[in-house]
């Protein structure tokens, strides 16, 4: 008499089958998991790299439409007068943000705040005057991201 052979997996085709498949699935799970986190990085440095490049323009700009300039609180203001009005870039203590700031009148000031240029994110500003040419050093930290930009403007309207 002849046994007919039954059809299908046996339970150690099915089991080999099942860890194959989780291993294939981890993989891609961790391959998914990791280029999220790397464009989620790469995203938050390019944030920071673009606000710092937009707040040092924005004072390059004013800068260089300067007449005069001086320094304020031990490098860390900044006033520009551009034959009319002042402009003052400055930090808030502890609020780690640099604000921008129109004063017209004589002695008697009277102040438009015209935004800040950064909410947060802003470590350390300094600025020095020597002469037409002002110096600014930016540093930026978020979370364990930082980045640093210098840079040197001259005044091109200089005493006139």
């Amino acid at each position: 008499m002849k046994r007919k052979r039954q059809k299908g997996f046996t339970l150690i085709e099915l089991v080999i089958a099942i860890f194959t498949g989780t291993i294939v699935i981890v993989a891609a799970g961790m391959i998914l998991f990791f280029g999220q986190r790397t464009w989620n990085s790469t995203w938050d440095r390019t944030n920071l790299q673009r606000d710092a490049s937009y707040a040092m323009s924005r004072m390059t700009r004013d800068i260089k439409a300067g007449v005069s300039a001086q320094v304020e609180s031990n490098g860390d203001g900044l006033k520009i007068f551009n034959g009319g009005d002042w402009v003052r870039f400055f930090t808030t203590s502890g609020a780690a943000m640099l604000t921008l700031k129109s004063e017209t009148g004589g002695t008697s000031y009277q102040t438009a705040l015209y935004g800040t240029v950064l909410e947060d994110n802003v470590e350390a500003l300094k600025f020095n005057v020597t002469g037409n040419t002002v110096t600014i050093d930016l540093k930026m930290k978020d979370y364990n991201l930082e980045t640093h930009f210098a840079s040197t403007v001259m005044m091109r309207n200089y005493g006139q």
